[in-house]
């Protein structure tokens, strides 16, 4: 495997570009990923390229059809309520091993996560709609924080999977001033409170409520485009 000269695989560093071009819409829902063209913007081998697309496509990002084609992951309602669904169990379940078995370091972690997410706007300054990646970015963060104490790193990896999954969702499915009669940091906040103080079945019933919202939100935002 081809390494740059700080370590990192090209092939890694060619998937986190494309991942963050994936996850930030600049690469919409069903757009093919044409590997020569790829191999030519990044200024790499189109062995580097497939590896990239492949780790992509682990992640639910890309899928590839029965000619080998690879295309950013399309999106649907169905999709979406079972993408909804696994994550209920399946970060649910993490959740809650996380706040029995977190001590100190995690909960300091946990705090961190949720200042540095809570000193962001959802909404890009300046814009009324587009949404501020820098957020995104701590919203991520603090999800993952909350369930990094599991202590079960095949859990996480299907947890981070879904959850690249969601984000795909959230970059095109309406804009960030759709949940303007939400209190997304509430949630959040109320959230954190409930790990924090240990109590594994609060936390997980706000987790539940908080990504059943989001689907909600994100399906009526669809209905709203469809009916457009």
């Amino acid at each position: 495997m081809a390494k740059r000269a700080g370590g990192e695989s090209l092939a890694v560093s060619v998937y986190l570009r494309l991942r963050s071009a994936i996850l930030n819409g600049e690469l919409p829902p069903g757009e093919r990923l044409k590997a020569a063209e790829l191999s030519a913007e990044f200024e790499v081998s189109l062995s580097v390229v497939r590896e990239a697309l492949g780790l992509l496509a682990a992640k639910d990002l890309v899928q590839v059809d029965r000619n080998r084609e690879f295309r950013v992951t399309p999106l649907s309602l169905r999709a979406l309520t079972d993408l909804t669904e696994a994550r209920v169990v399946n970060e649910g379940s993490a959740l809650r091993l996380s706040v029995q078995r977190g001590g100190v370091t995690w909960e300091s972690e946990v705090l961190a996560a949720h200042h540095r997410l809570a000193a962001q706007p959802m909404i890009l300054p300046g814009t009324q709609v587009r949404r501020n990646e820098e957020w995104a970015r701590a919203h991520l963060e603090f999800h993952h924080t909350l369930i990094k104490a599991c202590g079960n790193e095949v859990l996480l990896d299907i947890c981070t999977r879904l959850s690249d999954a969601a984000e795909l969702y959230r970059a095109w499915s309406g804009h960030p001033g759709e949940q303007r009669h939400r209190d997304v940091a509430g949630e959040h906040q109320a959230l954190a409170d409930a790990a924090l103080a240990h109590d594994a079945d609060l936390a997980v019933a706000r987790f539940e409520e908080h990504v059943n919202r989001t689907r909600e939100i994100l399906m009526e935002c669809s209905f709203s485009a469809e009916r457009a």
